[in-house]
């Protein structure tokens, strides 16, 4: 069952994709368009799930799920995974590219290789107090304040602790 993303409780179990590139404002229409007709019969074992999505940052693609209304379960996070996957295909946008990691810079979204990020922080480019998009969060109420942070506080740490040694 589509909802309104911003009526969902913030409680709401939320999932991040990260694009491999910036979506053109044709892809985010292509997104939303197929996101809502699979979030429109998305169900666990027969019952609807009140679900929404959005694009943020022109990179995530970003899906809640209200459990408070139902709960989803195992096969139906794994539909979910595969709708993402199948649009991924069609698309081809890479949302499952674990590797590059988002920050923020001069209110632009950049992706960083993980096995760059020493390099970045030496540099000075990356600080502890660059803010990184923790796409681990889980529910709604995280991604609205959890999931921006500063680099220096999350696993991103040890960068910054490794650089102040050298």
């Amino acid at each position: 069952m589509l909802s309104d993303f911003n009526k969902l409780s913030n409680n709401s179990r939320t999932w991040v994709y990260q694009a491999d590139r910036r979506l053109t404002a044709a892809d985010q229409k292509k997104c939303l368009d197929h996101l809502d007709v699979f979030l429109t019969q998305w169900a666990a074992h027969g019952n609807d799930l009140m679900a929404s999505g959005v694009i943020k940052h022109d990179y995530f693609l970003i899906i809640s799920t209200d459990e408070s209304f139902n709960m989803a379960s195992g096969c139906s996070i794994d539909t979910q995974v595969r709708f993402v996957q199948q649009l991924s295909s069609d698309l081809g946008i890479d949302f499952f590219q674990r590797t590059n990691i988002a920050f923020l810079i001069d209110n632009e979204v950049e992706l960083v290789p993980l096995s760059q990020i020493k390099s970045e922080v030496e540099s000075g480019r990356i600080s502890s107090e660059t803010l990184f998009f923790d796409n681990t969060i889980q529910t709604k109420g995280q991604l609205e304040n959890n999931w921006c942070v500063e680099a220096g506080k999350t696993w991103l740490s040890r960068y910054f602790k490794q650089a102040a040694n050298v």
